[in-house]
C-alpha cells in the first residue's frame, strides 16, 4: 500500500467532477494516471470516488476508491519494488479492469482541467465502479509464479436415480479384471464432482465444478465400487481421486459439463481418461465472444480426451430450432476445446456461472473440417474443401451479405467473407479479425477489398499493448460520380479507384506511445462517393508517425508527416518536436505554469486543381493556402495565480509567445511576439430543497446549482494573422472542399478572391480566443483583441431510482454564454456583443427529453442558428426523434427532421427517417426499412430517397445474429440479443 503521507496525483486529458451522496466523483478519460509515492496506475478511463471525512477514519485522512478500465497497467514506477529490487525485477500488473483503495493525508492534486459538471448520460464506467457493487481489492503485486502444466483430477462419483424415486441396479464381479460391473435401469444420473485443475497460472488449484450424465440405462465398470456412492451402499471416496471408471449409457442421454450440453442415443465414457464415443449426438457448447451456444450434430461424436473431439457426418449451426435455416455440413470435423477458468478481473476470484452455480469456464473451440457445404434454407449455396477456425465468431465463411439497388451504383451485391476460414488457418492471431469484401456494382464495376483489425496485449512476443486496423478497397470504375445538385455527372480522374488506410497505436515501455498512419487515396472524390460517412465525420486520412512520451504533468512528441494525396492541402513535417507542460506548481503552489514549445520544419503543400471542368470551375485556393516551407519555432508560456476569495475563485494570468516562421504568405521570414493578460473568475451557488416532490415529473427533492464564469483579457500581436499560412489547419479536408465551393455558391466569387473577413475561419477563431489556449490546435491564430466573456451554467438535479439505490440525475440544464467587445469596430464588425450561445435540456422523465440550442452573431448576415427537438425512448420497444433547426446568415435553411425505430412485434422492426427544408431546397430525403428478426439472422428491406442526388435506392441486407458486432438490431438504443442467447425463441 502506498504511503498515506504522500499526495495522490491525477492526470487525464478530460475530467468531470460532481457529488453522489457522500462521495465526490471524478470521471477521467484519456491517458489517465493515478500516482501516490511509488505506486502508479494507468488506464484510458478511470473513476475516483472520494470520501474526505468517513466516520471510521481518523481526522484528515482521505479515502479514494480508484477504478481503472481499458489498458490498465499498475506498478512501482520509480525503478524499485518493495523489496528494493531494480530493473526487470520491479513489480507490474497488466489487466483490463482494476479497482483499489488509496488513502492520503496530503490531499489530491489534479493535473487536468476538471469540469464541475455531471455528465449526462453517465459514462458506463461510473455505474460499474459504484462502491457498493463489488468488493474493492487492495493494490497487491506478486512476482510471477512458476508455471507448470495444468493437471485435472476428480474426487468423487455419485450415481442417483433420474427424476426422483428409487434407483434400480444390480452388481456383478469380474475376477479376471478384478472389477465390479454395475447395471442400472429405469433412469439414472451420474454426477462426477470435484473436478479440479492444478497449476492454473496465478491461481494454483481451481475447482471446476462437476459433470452430470443422465440416461435411461447404465452399465458401469470400476475397481472400487464404494467410491461411486450408490444409494444404499457404503459411502466412499479416495484421497487420490476416483479409481478407473468406464460408463455405457443408452436412451435419452444428456451430458452436462458447465454450459456444454450433449444429447445422444448411446454413449461410452471413460471418466478418468475423459474420453468416449457418442452415437447420434447433438452438442450445445459456449463459444468466446458469443452470448448463445454453438450447436453440433453428428452421427458419431468421439471425445479423444478432455479437450479434443472428432465428429463424423457433422453439421454445425448456432440455430436452436429443430430444422435450422442454415448450417455447415462436413464429412469430418475435429474440435479442440481449450478451457480456462474465468476470473473476476477486480477481485481475482473465480467467476460462477449464474445458471449452473458452478465455476465458469471459458471455452475456445479450434475446429478443422473437410468437404464442407454451406446450406441456407436447405439449399447448398457454397462449398469449400477445407475449413479451419477457432469458432470465436460462429459464422461460416460469410460474415455479411447486402443487396442494394439505386441509380448511382446500380444493383450491388456486397459480400464479406472470413479470410481465416477461407485460407484454412487453424490458429488465427489472438485478438485479430480479417475479412475479404467481394463486391459487384452493376453501374460502376467489380470491387475487392480486405479489412484486418487487431487489439492485443502483446506485439510479436513483446508485452506492449497494440491496436489498429488495415483497410484496403478498390474498384474498376466505369461510371460517373453523383455528389449533389450541381455535381451529378463527374467523370472520375482515375479508372482504378480505391484507398489504403492503416492506423496503428502501440504502448511501449517507459510511458512511450507509438502512433503510425498511412492514408493513400486514388482521387479527390473517391471518399465522398464511396465512404461518405468517413469523409464527413472521421479524421483526415494522413500519412505519418509519432512517438510520444507521457511523464506526469508534461509530455513530448516527435512527429514526421508526408503528403501522399496531392488533391488535399496538408502540411509535411520533416520532423516536428512538441513539448507540453501542464499545471506545474511554482513557489509553493502559489503560481501555476503551463507551456507549449514546438520546433519543426514544415512544408505546407497546397491542393492541385481538379481535372474535371465542373469541379475546376469552383476551385480556388483559400486565403491562407500558399505553397510555403521552412523552419517554424514557437514557444507559448502561461503563468496563473489562483486565488480564493470566499466562494469565488479568481485567477489572474499572463500568457506570452515568441514565434518564428521561415516563410510567411509573402515568402519572407516572420517573427511574431504575442501577449495576453487577463483574469478568469468563477462563483458556484447551490440551493437544495429536499421537500420538492412531484410524481408526474418524478421529482424527489430538487437542487439548483449555478456556476457563474467570467473572463476579461487583453491581447496584442506584433503581426497580423492574415500574413501567415495555416501550417496547423483549422478544418478537415472535407470542410476545406466545402469552403472553396462556398465562396462561389454563396458570395458569387471570382477566382483570386476570398470570402469576406466576417466569414473567414481564421477571424472566427481569433474572436473565439483560440490564441488564449496554451494547447491551441493552431499556433498561427493570434491577433489584437480585447474581450470579456460571461457565462452561467445551471443544473436542476433530482434523485431517481429504487429505494437505497437512488442516483442523482440532471432534470434541467441551461447554459448561457456571450462575449463583449469593447472595441467592436476592430474586433466584432461594429457590434459590441457577439458569440451568443445557449444549450437547454429538459429530461422530463427517464424516457422523454426536450432539447434546444442556439448560436448568434449580431453583425449583418452573421450566423444565427436555433434548434428545438424532442426525444421519446422506450428501451427495447422504440425511439422517436422530432427536431427543427433554423439557420440564417450567409445561407438560409429551415429544416424539419424526424426519425423513428419501433419494434412492432417479436418479429418485426420499423425504422424510418425524413428531412424537409422549408426554403428553396425543399425535400432533402427519406428512408424507411423493415427488419425481420429471424431465429438466425436479421433481414432488412428498405428504401432510401436522396433528393440532392435525384437518387432512389433499395436496400436488402442479411446479417447473422451471432456475429460479435451487429448493426441492424437496435431498438430504442438496445441491441437485440443473438440467436439462442435466451434459449429457443
Amino acid at each position: 500500500m502506498a504511503d498515506v503521507g504522500q499526495p495522490i496525483r491525477v492526470w487525464a486529458r478530460r475530467a468531470m467532477q460532481w457529488n453522489e451522496g457522500s462521495y465526490q466523483v471524478v470521471w477521467l478519460e484519456g491517458n489517465c494516471r493515478v500516482e501516490q509515492g511509488d505506486f502508479l496506475g494507468r488506464a484510458e478511463r478511470a473513476v475516483l470516488w472520494i470520501d474526505r471525512s468517513p466516520d471510521d477514519q481518523p481526522s484528515g485522512l482521505v479515502k479514494v476508491l480508484v477504478y481503472l478500465e481499458d489498458g490498465v497497467e499498475l506498478g512501482w514506477d520509480r525503478g524499485t519494488d518493495q523489496a528494493g529490487g531494480t530493473g526487470s525485477a520491479r513489480q507490474r500488473l497488466v489487466d483490463t479492469v482494476w479497482r483499489g483503495r488509496l488513502y492520503t493525508r496530503a490531499g489530491l492534486e489534479f493535473v487536468a482541467a476538471v469540469i464541475p459538471e455531471r455528465p449526462n448520460p453517465l459514462p458506463p464506467q461510473v455505474e460499474r465502479s459504484w462502491p457498493g457493487s463489488v468488493a474493492v481489492r487492495q493494490a497487491a503485486f506478486q512476482q510471477p509464479a512458476e508455471q507448470g502444466a495444468p493437471r485435472a483430477s476428480s474426487q468423487r462419483v455419485r450415481i442417483l436415480p433420474r427424476g426422483g424415486g428409487d434407483l434400480q441396479f444390480d452388481t456383478f464381479h469380474n475376477p479376471q479384471r478384478n472389477e465390479t460391473i454395475l447395471v442400472a435401469t429405469n433412469g439414472v444420473t451420474i454426477v462426477v464432482e470435484g473436478v479440479r485443475v492444478e497449476n492454473v497460472p496465478n491461481l494454483g488449484g481451481l475447482d471446476l465444478g462437476r459433470i452430470e450424465l443422465e440416461a435411461d440405462n447404465l452399465v458401469a465398470w470400476t475397481t472400487y465400487l464404494p467410491s461411486l456412492n450408490v444409494p444404499g451402499g457404503t459411502a466412499g471416496g479416495l484421497a487420490g481421486g476416483v479409481p478407473p471408471l468406464e460408463l455405457y449409457l443408452e436412451g435419452n442421454i444428456v451430458f452436462r459439463q458447465g454450459r456444454r450440453v450433449i444429447y445422444a442415443d448411446r454413449l461410452y465414457y471413460n471418466v478418468q481418461a475423459e474420453r468416449g464415443v457418442v452415437l447420434r449426438a447433438e452438442m450445445l457448447t459456449p463459444v468466446k465472444d458469443y452470448e448463445g451456444l454453438l450447436r453440433l450434430k453428428a452421427d458419431i461424436l468421439q471425445q479423444l480426451d478432455r479437450r479434443n473431439f472428432a465428429a463424423y457426418g457433422a453439421a454445425v449451426t448456432s440455430s436452436r430450432i429443430g430444422y435450422p435455416r442454415y448450417w455447415v455440413q462436413s464429412e469430418q470435423v475435429t474440435l479442440q476445446d481449450e478451457q480456462r477458468p474465468r476470473v473476476d478481473p477486480i477481485t481475482g476470484a473465480p467467476l460462477v456461472d449464474p445458471v449452473t452455480g458452478e465455476v465458469d469456464v471459458e471455452h475456445s473451440l479450434l475446429a478443422t473440417s473437410r468437404n464442407n457445404f454451406l446450406y441456407v434454407g436447405g439449399v447448398p449455396v457454397f462449398a469449400w474443401p477445407f475449413l479451419a477456425t477457432d469458432l470465436r465468431k460462429p459464422s461460416f465463411y460469410v460474415d455479411n451479405l447486402r443487396i442494394k439497388n439505386d441509380s448511382v451504383f446500380g444493383t450491388q451485391v456486397l459480400v464479406d467473407l472470413d479470410t481465416y476460414q477461407l485460407l484454412g488457418i487453424e490458429r488465427p492471431w489472438e485478438g485479430t479479425d480479417w475479412t475479404i469484401s467481394t463486391d459487384v456494382l452493376s453501374e460502376r464495376g467489380p470491387g475487392l477489398g480486405t479489412r484486418f483489425t487487431y487489439d492485443r496485449q502483446d506485439f510479436f512476443g513483446h508485452p506492449t499493448p497494440v491496436r489498429g486496423m488495415l483497410d484496403a478497397w478498390g474498384i474498376f470504375d466505369s461510371g460517373v460520380d453523383n455528389l449533389g445538385f450541381d455535381r451529378r455527372a463527374l467523370v472520375p480522374e482515375e479508372e482504378f479507384r480505391g484507398r489504403l488506410l492503416w492506423r496503428h497505436r502501440q504502448q511501449l515501455p517507459y510511458d512511450l506511445q507509438l502512433t503510425a498512419e498511412t492514408g493513400l487515396i486514388s482521387d479527390r472524390n473517391f471518399l465522398e462517393q464511396y465512404f461518405e460517412s468517413e469523409w464527413d465525420q472521421s479524421k483526415d486520412q494522413t500519412t505519418g508517425i509519432e512517438l510520444k512520451q507521457f511523464r506526469g504533468h508534461h509530455d513530448w512528441a516527435l512527429t514526421a508527416d508526408v503528403r501522399l494525396n496531392d488533391f488535399f492541402t496538408q502540411t509535411e513535417w520533416l520532423p516536428r518536436f512538441d513539448h507540453f507542460l501542464y499545471g506545474h506548481a511554482l513557489f509553493g503552489d502559489r503560481l501555476t505554469w503551463n507551456a507549449h514549445t514546438t520546433v519543426g520544419y514544415g512544408h505546407l503543400r497546397t491542393a492541385v486543381a481538379p481535372l474535371n471542368p465542373i469541379d475546376a470551375a469552383k476551385f480556388d485556393p483559400l486565403a491562407w493556402e500558399q505553397d510555403r516551407e521552412g523552419l517554424r519555432a514557437v514557444t507559448r508560456q502561461e503563468l496563473s495565480w489562483p486565488l480564493a476569495l470566499g466562494p469565488t475563485k479568481i485567477v489572474p494570468y499572463v500568457l506570452g509567445e515568441v514565434g518564428f516562421w521561415g516563410e510567411a504568405l509573402d515568402g519572407s521570414e516572420l517573427t511574431r511576439l504575442y501577449g495576453q493578460t487577463g483574469v478568469r473568475a468563477s462563483l458556484p451557488l447551490v440551493r437544495v430543497d429536499p421537500g420538492v416532490r412531484n410524481p408526474l415529473f418524478n421529482l424527489n427533492g430538487l437542487a439548483h446549482k449555478v456556476l457563474f464564469e467570467a473572463e476579461v483579457f487583453y491581447a496584442d500581436a506584433s503581426q497580423d494573422v492574415t500574413r501567415l499560412p495555416l501550417y496547423d489547419p483549422l478544418d478537415d479536408d472535407s470542410i476545406e472542399f466545402f469552403r472553396r465551393r462556398f465562396f462561389f455558391d454563396t458570395f458569387g466569387g471570382a477566382p483570386g478572391g476570398d470570402v469576406p473577413l466576417a466569414f473567414d475561419e481564421r477571424i472566427f477563431a481569433v474572436r473565439s480566443n483560440l490564441a488564449g489556449w496554451v494547447t491551441s490546435p493552431s499556433l498561427e491564430i493570434a491577433e489584437d483583441l480585447v474581450a470579456g466573456r460571461l457565462a452561467v451554467r445551471q443544473r436542476w438535479q433530482t434523485k431517481r431510482g429504487l429505494p437505497d439505490r437512488e442516483r442523482i440525475v440532471d432534470w434541467i440544464t441551461l447554459d448561457l454564454a456571450a462575449t463583449l467587445f469593447p472595441d467592436p469596430n476592430r474586433d466584432n464588425f461594429g457590434e459590441p456583443v457577439g458569440l451568443i450561445n445557449y444549450d437547454f435540456r429538459w429530461h422530463i422523465g427517464d424516457r422523454v427529453a426536450l432539447l434546444s440550442d442556439g448560436f448568434f452573431d449580431t453583425f449583418a448576415d452573421g450566423l444565427r442558428t436555433v434548434s428545438a427537438a424532442t426525444l421519446w425512448s422506450r428501451p427495447g420497444v422504440g425511439q422517436l426523434y422530432v427536431g427543427f433547426r433554423s439557420i440564417e446568415g450567409p445561407i438560409s435553411s429551415n429544416i424539419l427532421s424526424g426519425a423513428v425505430s419501433y419494434r412492432m412485434s417479436d418479429k418485426w422492426i420499423l425504422t424510418a427517417g425524413s428531412s424537409f427544408d422549408f426554403g428553396a431546397t425543399g425535400n432533402i430525403g427519406q428512408s424507411v426499412a423493415l427488419t425481420r428478426i429471424g431465429e438466425s439472422a436479421l433481414i432488412r428491406l428498405g428504401v432510401n430517397v436522396d433528393n440532392s442526388r435525384n437518387n432512389v435506392g433499395v436496400v436488402f441486407g442479411i446479417e447473422p445474429r451471432f456475429l460479435p458486432s451487429r448493426r441492424l438490431g437496435y431498438v430504442g438504443g438496445v441491441q437485440i440479443p443473438p440467436a439462442g442467447a435466451l434459449g429457443l425463441e
